[in-house]
Order: structure tokens, then sequence, then C-alpha cells
């Protein structure tokens, strides 16, 4: 009777210490966090030569993200700024709604203008980013893009859309693109990359822009070790060129040479810049 009961006791035993591990693992599975919260951002400085030597921050920027939610800040003459604050919702497979303040869909490069996602020192044009509701479709390499809405008060609502393909033959991943809006914009453009290369052409078709364009590329020698090289013109005769490094994964260091005719109509003699950027 004895051991009948020591035995008796050693099981409740196991089977108290089993119930007590598995209440603890879904106390544990049930406080776990279900999303995640994603945290990059990027630091620049440049240097520019001229008529005088001046530093500057061009972007300085943070990036937290999650699963369908996205807000960007930077921080322009001492404020912070928000640049992105939307939420994405996958109505259909292939087919997203976004909401909030987001990228408009002009053009394949609107995101040169932050430093990681640029080889050179300068932007080849500007950016918007606008508060309204965005539809983007990707099916079978077509991309298809299209925004409604507006930040002005009093103003009317407007809508841009973009319609991209991409391919990829013979080693050479290439990407076309039509951008329309209801100013009339009517631009195209085209990406080409392969180890070696990487190539952006831009042109305006719109009347107003009277046939302007842009034409840049990147050379990455396979014996480079890092380096590479820059080259760009523009339709106003600007001529960019230059010579990068990039010291790791996170880091890079541009140096990029300017000549031609500013907006005003003035000579540009050889401007002369220098950038760091650090991306985390």
């Amino acid at each position: 009777m004895k051991n009948l009961s020591m035995k008796t006791l050693i099981t409740f035993s196991v089977a108290l210490i089993g119930l007590f591990g598995i209440v603890r693992a879904d106390e544990t599975t049930a406080t776990e966090p279900t999303s995640v919260v994603s945290v990059s951002g990027e630091l620049s400085t440049d240097i520019t030569f001229g008529d005088a030597t001046t530093f500057s921050s061009p972007y300085t920027g943070l990036v937290l993200s999650g699963e369908s939610w996205v807000i960007s800040t930077n921080l322009l003459d001492g404020n912070v700024n928000i640049e992105e604050a939307n939420y994405s919702w996958s109505a259909f497979e292939g087919v997203t709604l976004t909401f909030g303040s987001q990228a408009e869909p002009y053009g394949l490069a609107w995101g040169l203008h932050r430093p990681s996602n640029n080889w050179f020192v300068s932007t080849p044009r500007g950016h918007v980013v606008t508060n309204g509701v965005g539809v983007g479709v990707d099916k079978f390499g077509v991309g298809a893009n299209l925004f409604y809405g507006g930040n002005e008060e009093g103003a009317d609502a407007h809508w841009a859309t973009r319609v991209s393909y991409g391919l990829s033959v013979a080693g050479i991943d290439s990407k076309f693109g039509l951008s329309l809006n209801s100013n009339e914009a009517q631009l195209v453009d085209a990406t080409l990359a392969n180890a070696f290369v990487n190539a952006s052409l831009e042109y305006d078709l719109s009347e107003e822009a009277d046939s302007a364009y842009w034409l840049r590329g990147v050379v990455t020698p396979p014996f480079g070790q890092g380096a590479f090289l820059l080259i760009g013109y523009s339709s106003d005769e600007v001529v960019t060129y230059g010579v990068g490094y990039k010291c790791s994964d996170n880091m890079k260091v541009i140096s990029e040479f300017t000549s031609g005719t500013n907006s005003d109509g003035s000579d540009i003699e050889n401007d002369f810049a220098i950038r760091a950027s650090y991306s985390f």
C-alpha cells in the first residue's frame, strides 16, 4: 500500500508539471507580438566645391514599417517631416489598395531622392508625395498603378497612373514605363541593368516639357573592388560624371562633377561635390 501511494504521488507530480508547462507555453504564445516593426534609415553629408565650399545634409531619414503599413520621416531645416504615412490592403491576389500619404506613380525613378537608391550626388528630378488612394496591380510582369487624391485645400483632386513592364533576357534586366496624369504629363522611361552596367532613361513627351530628357548610367568594373563610374546627360546640356566607392553594404562615397548650363542660362564651371551616405 505504501509503494502504491508513492507511485501515485510520482504520477500525479509528473502530470501536474506537464500541465503547468502546457499552460505556460500557451501564455507565452498568447503574449508574443503578432506583428514586427522594422526600422531603417539613412544619413548623408554633401561637400560642394564651387564659388564657395559648403557642407550640407541632403537627406536624413527614418522609416518604420510593418506588415501592411509604412511611416517615413526626414529631417529638413531642423524640422521633422512626415514623408510617407500609408497602409495597404491586399484586396485580391496581385491587387493592393493603399491609403494615405504616398508617392505618386510618376516614372520609375521616384525613389532616387534617397541616397540609398541613388548612385549619384544629384537627383535628375524632384518627387511628389500626396495624400490619396492608390491601386496597384502586378500580374505576369506587368505593373499598373493608379492614384487619386491631392494635398491642396480648395483644389480639385487629381489622378496619376503608371504602367510598366519588366523583362529579363540574356542576363539583362529591363523595365519600361509609361506615366500619365491629369496635368497632361506624358512620360516614358526605361531601365537596363546587368552585373556591370545600370542605365536609366527618362523622356517627357508633354508639350510643356518641350522634349526634356535625362540619361544616366553606372558602370561597375569586375576588377573595381567596390568602385564604380558615373556618367549622365540631360536635355539642358548638363554633363554629369564622377567616380564612387562602395565601402560596405551600408556605406558609399561618391564624387561628382557637373558642367553645362544652369536653368537661368549661366554656365556651370565644373562644380564638384562629394557625398558620403550610410544606410541602416
